[in-house]
């Protein structure tokens, strides 16, 4: 008798197919980070989205202290309030990286978020508020399962020519994601979830994947345009 595929192995199976598409951007990616400008302003959309992880999470615990009856609420609770602790100040480190690029802190903060990283995290808000805060873990199993390793960092930083220290968030997160990856691997896999809980993660992976692509397609337009 063969075992039972597991929450998480079922997520990765049915969302196997945006694997391409994310495959090909990512190479994309790394044939343009010769050009400074792409790698700063990679860093800088990775700030955008940081500074909203923890207000994030914040509603998920909201939300979900308002339903009652509900099984996964209660593990959700105890996972993002484990998780904030481990995410609070990370959107700083970032604004510190960018400063030592060249980036001003006004230029930071005065600078409207691009449309698909407003549609990246909108997106979970209206999922968390509307549907179900359970959708949440959608959202956070693509960004931190599929995170970088130390390797391609370090060869981020050498194509680019830029200075290591501008880096060091993206080297922390390659480092510690590995455990924050697993750790939410096992927490989707031992919640009590029903088909509906599944079908709102997986709508949420599913959004996550394709604004990211996108979000990645127009870090790739920060490259000069004779390229």
């Amino acid at each position: 008798m063969k075992n039972k595929i597991t929450h998480f192995e079922r997520l990765q199976a049915n969302l196997s197919f945006l694997s391409a598409r994310a495959a090909d951007i990512n190479n994309q990616f790394t044939q343009l980070v010769i050009h400074p400008a792409v790698c700063i302003e990679h860093i800088f959309i990775n700030q955008m989205v940081a500074r909203a992880t923890v207000p994030l999470m914040e509603e998920v615990i909201n939300c979900a202290n308002t339903i009652e009856n509900d099984p996964v609420c209660a593990p959700l609770i105890q996972y993002m309030e484990k998780h904030i602790a481990e995410e609070t100040d990370h959107d700083q480190w970032y604004v510190n990286d960018l400063e030592k690029l060249g980036v001003s802190r006004e230029n930071i903060f005065s600078r409207v978020p691009p449309s698909n990283v407003s549609a990246l995290v909108g997106s979970q808000y209206y999922l968390i508020r509307h549907h179900h805060p359970i959708a949440f873990l959608g959202y956070i199993a693509c960004l931190e399962v599929n995170h970088p390793t130390v390797e391609y960092v370090n060869s981020l930083i050498e194509k680019s020519g830029l200075p290591a220290e501008g880096f060091s968030t993206i080297l922390e997160h390659a480092v510690i994601d590995s455990q924050h990856g697993q750790d939410i691997i096992n927490t989707i896999n031992s919640l009590p979830l029903t088909e509906a809980h599944f079908r709102a993660i997986e709508m949420s992976a599913f959004q996550t994947y394709r604004y990211v692509a996108l979000v990645m397609e127009d870090v790739c337009r920060a490259a000069p345009k004779s390229t």
